[in-house]
């Protein structure tokens, strides 16, 4: 095989499967919009590492879990490898939103019994105990979990094999095609930026401005984190969630947030969206937001890639037009694939936790190498999955609901 591929996008997707490949051997031409690695929705000051148990232990609970330990996985490996990732195993608790929330997730605990280092619950004392300030109920301590700077990721994901990876920054992507059995990506003016066998749209919400990607149900939501002034040795020191998060001080400043607001492309902040961070704050630290209001606070606006399914979609890319709509294939096997064509997209609100995952397994998937998940999650997240029978009406059925939290 001829080792060389183009990737679409330098946030977390993108600069994690380019890290992957390069791993092997392969050379990336990576190209990027932007000035810089992770300016999109990669850029917001901090995210949050945790899975999302269910209680009966469903694919996205499975998902998150899976991407969860590879994510630790993969985080010491470029620390091992001398690299300044900025992330922090703090911890993470996710309080339960009410009582009936509470007694699932003591259900959850009991059913699975995990190890007490990888979660458990812990009751209001002791939650109150963990984030430094009271709080109304108890939840789920996840002792391995914690924050991470999005760009930094990005940023060492793409050192750690800097010889095989080539930017592109600052270039914008105004069409494709596949002329002698190379993908290549043209700018505005018709100059070619780069060409390989293999291409991997990871560049969210952007990618279904390609034809060939314009049949995926990919939606974008707006989403408003708040930064709030952090005083020295002020609580909490752990990641506090419950619809929302709070994080530790990072720089002097504590993330807030974030808001959801789908198919709304505004670029500036809004004092109504800080508003309800504020709202959100109080609903996880009463009263910690006191005398603060929406006018004193900054923060950022960052637009995450949505499925209907709430699943990423890692994979070939479909062929929308080789299929006959009266005559939808029923199995993914009969899914017709576009040549060389990749997608790593979708990751909505778990970015952190899925895009290392995400990145080995496309490797895999590209290179036909062993996948590093079971057989039904890899087609759980196949793009493929849209063009199968029956599937358009369960989509119309769907609705992009707001993550939990």
């Amino acid at each position: 095989m001829n080792r060389r591929a183009i990737v679409i996008g330098a946030g977390l997707a993108g600069s994690s499967v380019a890290e992957r490949l390069a791993a092997r051997g392969w050379s990336i031409e990576l190209i990027e919009r932007a000035e810089a690695a992770g300016q999109g929705a990669s850029g917001n000051l901090a995210g949050v590492l945790r899975p999302l148990p269910s209680l009966d232990d469903n694919r996205l609970a499975r998902l998150t879990r899976a991407g969860f330990l590879y994510a630790r996985q993969h985080f010491a490996a470029l620390e091992a490898a001398g690299l300044a990732l900025r992330w922090r195993p703090t911890g993470v608790l996710h309080l339960a939103r009410d009582e009936a929330h509470a007694a699932t997730q003591r259900r959850i605990v009991e059913a699975r019994q995990p190890s007490a280092d990888e979660l458990r619950f812990v009751d209001r004392r002791q939650a109150a105990q963990l984030a430094g300030w009271p709080v109304s109920g108890g939840g789920w301590w996840f002792a391995g979990g914690g924050w991470v700077a999005p760009a930094s990721l990005c940023r060492v994901n793409l050192a750690r094999h800097a010889d095989r990876i080539r930017p592109h920054y600052g270039r914008q992507v105004a069409c494709i095609d596949r002329p002698a059995d190379l993908w290549r990506a043209y700018d505005s003016a018709g100059q070619m930026i780069a060409e390989a066998p293999i291409l991997v749209l990871a560049n969210a919400g952007d990618a279904k401005r390609f034809a060939l990607a314009e049949h995926l149900p990919l939606r974008v939501a707006r989403g408003q984190v708040s930064h709030l002034p952090a005083p020295a040795g002020s609580p909490p020191d752990v990641v506090v969630c419950r619809s929302g998060y709070v994080t530790p001080a990072i720089d002097g400043v504590r993330c807030v947030g974030a808001t959801f607001s789908v198919d709304d492309g505004e670029l500036g902040l809004r004092q109504a969206d800080t508003a309800e961070n504020l709202a959100r704050l109080d609903f996880i630290l009463p009263g910690y937001g006191d005398g603060l209001s929406a006018s004193m606070l900054g923060g950022r606006v960052g637009f995450r890639p949505l499925v209907p399914d709430r699943l990423p979609m890692i994979g070939a890319i479909g062929d929308a037009a080789a299929i006959d709509p009266e005559r939808r294939p029923a199995r993914l096997a009969e899914v017709p694939r576009v040549p060389g064509l990749y997608l790593n997209n979708g990751f909505g609100a778990r970015g952190i936790v899925w895009s290392a995952l995400a990145g080995e397994l496309l490797a895999c998937l590209i290179t036909g190498a062993a996948p590093p998940l079971a057989g039904d999650l890899v087609g759980a997240v196949d793009p493929g999955r849209f063009l199968l029978r029956g599937r358009q009406q369960r989509l119309r059925n769907l609705a992009v609901q707001r993550p939990p939290g």
